[in-house]
């Protein structure tokens, strides 16, 4: 979910929804599949009493309807929660929505759904780096940092109104899973890019596979990313489609258990940056724009890195949420 500018295209049920992104930093940072499946595997632990909360808040969401499309009666709120972690990226081409400003007084508000703003810059925080000794950007704030923190205490504070929880709620599936893409927690500078990389979205690639679920057939024929960030939003999957999801979460390793009850989002992105550094931004890609060719066994690798985020991120998200609403 992060600044990621493509033809991707999505479907909800029946309806078929051309996704254009405007804003200059727009975010995708796992592809809708990704984010759903985090979802996915949230949802399976959860307690009882979180769901049927959780449940009740989905349903203030003005896209809820769309998320159950489809769905049986019995697997609605699996979808719901499922499709509602895509909320924060559906809003990007939702014209009632505004593009806003980082530095505006409002960018780091939490006033729920009247805020009609698409705070692009939650999604990601980015955390400098480099290798060849090129100064380095203090990543700006607001940023995915400073919002986990606020949305999730306001999401257990009992003064808080449904309303705003219902919105910190579908943030929060969204930005768990988004902080979890390592390329969300970086920026990459060097002589070639003195002013960041932006999370790999201006290093190219070439030579990659299509991801292993695509499920749009108006987005396939368009083959594989060209660009690193989105080579790993799409690594485990791309589409809108609940049930090809709830299969592949089925199939993931479980998270192992001391690492998935890390409560804390600063250990979150501290891992996100680490892994960026010794597992994404290693040969074949080098440094500057490229093109780099991606071989088999980078892809190889960096699917199996995807599943171990996805997986993780979704035992975290369970835990975030029961300790919330669960009580």
């Amino acid at each position: 979910m992060r600044r990621h500018q493509g033809g991707k295209r999505r479907f909800v049920g029946a309806l078929l929804v051309a996704a254009t992104l405007t804003a200059p930093r727009a975010a995708r940072a796992w592809d809708d599949f990704g984010h759903m499946e985090v979802a996915a595997t949230a949802f399976k632990a959860l307690t009882p009493r979180t769901r049927t909360r959780v449940a009740a808040l989905l349903k203030l969401n003005p896209a809820y309807a769309n998320w159950i499309v489809g769905a049986k009666a019995a697997d609605r709120e699996r979808a719901a929660f499922m499709r509602a972690a895509t909320w924060a990226d559906s809003i990007k081409s939702d014209p009632r929505y505004v593009s806003d400003a980082q530095t505006a007084p409002t960018a780091g508000q939490n006033i729920g759904y009247a805020d009609l703003s698409r705070h692009a810059y939650w999604h990601f925080v980015d955390q400098p780096f480099s290798t060849d000794g090129t100064p380095l950007v203090r990543a700006p704030a607001p940023n995915a940092a400073t919002q986990i923190p606020i949305l999730r205490a306001a999401l257990a504070a009992d003064a808080t109104s449904d309303d705003v929880k219902s919105y910190d709620l579908v943030w929060l599936l969204h930005l768990v899973g988004d902080v979890h893409q390592p390329l969300h927690c970086v920026s990459r500078y060097d002589k070639s890019a003195p002013a960041g990389d932006r999370g790999g979205n201006d290093v190219k690639i070439a030579g990659d596979a299509q991801p292993p679920v695509c499920d749009d057939p108006r987005y396939c024929p368009f083959g594989p990313p060209n660009e690193l960030h989105a080579f790993f939003d799409d690594v485990t999957g791309s589409g809108y489609a609940t049930a090809p999801v709830v299969d592949a979460a089925a199939k993931l390793a479980a998270a192992p258990a001391k690492t998935a009850a890390v409560r804390d989002e600063e250990v979150w992105i501290a891992e996100g940056l680490d892994l960026a550094k010794t597992q994404i931004y290693v040969a074949p890609i080098g440094a500057g724009a490229g093109p780099f060719t991606v071989t088999p066994a980078y892809q190889a690798a960096a699917e199996a890195l995807g599943k171990q985020r996805i997986a993780l991120a979704g035992a975290r998200l369970a835990n975030l949420l029961d300790d919330a609403l669960g009580k």
